[in-house]
C-alpha cells in the first residue's frame, strides 16, 4: 500500500525538531540529558533561533511573566540534574555553548556524530553520583520463622531478666510512696 502525502502548513505554535534527535538521540540518552535537550531545542527552534542565552533557573523552574504566569515549566530538573545534564550533553558534542558575562548561550549541533554523542553520554552518566552504585541498598523484612542458623533465645534468661526487672521496679515504687 502506498502512502499519499498531502500538502501539510505547520501547525501555530509549536516546535520543530530535527528527526535525528527524536529518532535516534532521546529514545537512547538517560532522562537529564534528554529534557535539557528538548528544552534547549523549544528555545532555539521554537522561536526560529539557531542559540538562545538561557538560565540555569529556566532550565529547572522554566519561565514566568512579570504577573506570575507561568509561560514554560523549563526542564523541571534539579540543579545538579542540570548541571550534569547540560555538561554530558556538551561533552559528548550534542550541545555547544558560548558562555557570556549575560549568560551562556545554548545551540544545538545539528552535525553530530548520533552514535559517539549516545555512547559518551551513557558513558557519562554511568560515572555520576545518580549511578545504581550509589543508589540505596534494597532491604529485606526479617524473617519471622527465623529458619537461619542463628539460635533463639532462651526463655529461661528471659523469664530472670524479667523478674529482676520486677523487683526493681516494686522496691522503687516502695521507696516513693513512703517519700510522701
Amino acid at each position: 500500500m502506498e502512502e499519499h502525502k498531502t500538502p501539510t502548513t505547520l501547525i501555530p505554535n509549536s516546535t520543530q525538531l530535527p528527526n535525528l534527535i527524536l529518532d535516534k538521540v532521546f529514545p537512547l540518552i538517560p532522562e537529564a540529558e534528554a529534557r535539557c535537550l528538548i528544552y534547549i531545542c523549544r528555545r532555539t527552534f521554537g522561536f526560529h533561533k539557531e542559540s538562545d542565552r538561557i538560565s540555569f533557573s529556566q532550565f529547572m523552574d522554566g519561565i514566568k511573566d512579570r504577573r506570575g504566569n507561568v509561560l514554560d515549566y523549563g526542564a523541571n530538573l534539579a540543579r545538579a540534574s542540570v548541571y550534569k545534564g547540560l555538561k554530558n550533553l556538551v561533552d559528548a558534542g550534542a550541545v555547544m555553548v558560548q558562555k557570556s558575562k549575560a549568560g551562556n548561550y545554548y545551540r544545538i549541533n545539528l552535525h553530530m556524530d548520533v552514535d559517539k554523542v549516545v555512547q559518551l553520554v551513557n558513558q557519562f552518566a554511568g560515572r555520576t553520583k545518580s549511578g545504581s552504585a550509589s543508589r540505596p541498598k534494597v532491604v529485606h523484612p526479617p524473617n519471622p520463622q527465623n529458619l537461619g542458623n542463628k539460635e533463639k533465645p532462651s526463655i529461661s534468661n528471659s523469664g530472670e531478666k524479667l523478674s529482676t526487672m520486677t523487683s526493681e521496679l516494686v522496691q522503687k515504687m516502695t521507696i516513693n510512696q513512703f517519700k510522701h
